[in-house]
């Protein structure tokens, strides 16, 4: 019940801000050169607040998730897709990134949204395996972003 109460709030988060973005602007594909993740030289990219913001909630709402007894339970890992799902679209609708640090967030996302998509299966096991795969892919942000 409490994952519940947690799901909510940050939903409620996600959606708290008004910005509005054009996602055919740019988001759609991520250049071929920009293909493989990599720091900016030994520097990590420059990200624009909404997308730290973004992403710190969809970090938090990993590790709450994480932390709850249930937290294998079929049911509650796509709930937890549906939930991360809405996140990735808030994302990308409030992203004001352009140039080839906006290349390297996508070669960053794509793979997640993979996961998130591969969480919402009748295959426990393999929702699972997908969930972790995001929250170690979520916990790499900090090391190609800033």
């Amino acid at each position: 019940m409490r994952f519940y109460l947690v799901v909510l709030v940050a939903v409620s988060l996600l959606f708290s801000c008004t910005h509005q973005h054009n996602e055919e602007a740019g988001h759609s594909k991520v250049h071929a050169a920009q293909s493989e993740l990599s720091l900016n030289g030994t520097e990590r990219w420059q990200a624009d607040a909404a997308t730290n913001e973004n992403i710190q909630q969809l970090q938090q709402l990993m590790q709450d998730h994480l932390r709850q007894p249930d937290a294998n339970d079929l049911e509650v890992v796509n709930e937890l897709s549906n939930v991360l799902q809405l996140g990735f679209d808030e994302v990308f609708k409030e992203c004001r990134m352009e140039g080839p640090e906006h290349d390297m967030l996508h070669v960053y996302l794509v793979p997640m949204l993979d996961d998130v998509k591969a969480m919402n299966t009748t295959d426990q096991k393999a929702a699972v395996t997908a969930r972790d795969q995001l929250a170690s892919r979520l916990d790499e942000y900090q090391t190609y972003f800033k």
